[in-house]
């Protein structure tokens, strides 16, 4: 990431709307666990998971998980992944520039 990228990303942590954004979670495994805190939050508005990811998060064969959800969903979901003691590698938006603010 160039220094250039940090303000736009800063921006994002005002972010309030309810504007879906493409993040990636990487995990340190896939497990039950993990793949319980994403499939409580798949129901709520404006977040989307393809329910496969989540079976393969389940069963332990996929690690990573991309997912659409509001900005403000960020942290909670980090949250409840530390709640669950589930090890966070990255979070990383993967949102097309013309979606950002």
């Amino acid at each position: 990431m160039d220094e250039a990228a940090i303000p736009r990303l800063e921006a994002l942590s005002r972010d309030y709307s309810e504007t879906p954004r493409r993040i990636l979670f990487v995990l340190g495994s896939g497990d039950r666990a993990g793949a319980e805190v994403f499939r409580r939050l798949a129901p709520l508005p404006h977040t989307s998971i393809d329910p496969q990811h989540l079976e393969e998060l389940a069963a332990g064969t996929r690690r990573s998980l991309p997912l659409s959800t509001p900005m403000q969903m960020v942290p909670e979901i980090v949250r409840s992944l530390s709640q669950a003691n589930v090890a966070i590698y990255q979070v990383l938006l993967l949102s097309n520039e013309q979606h950002d603010p």
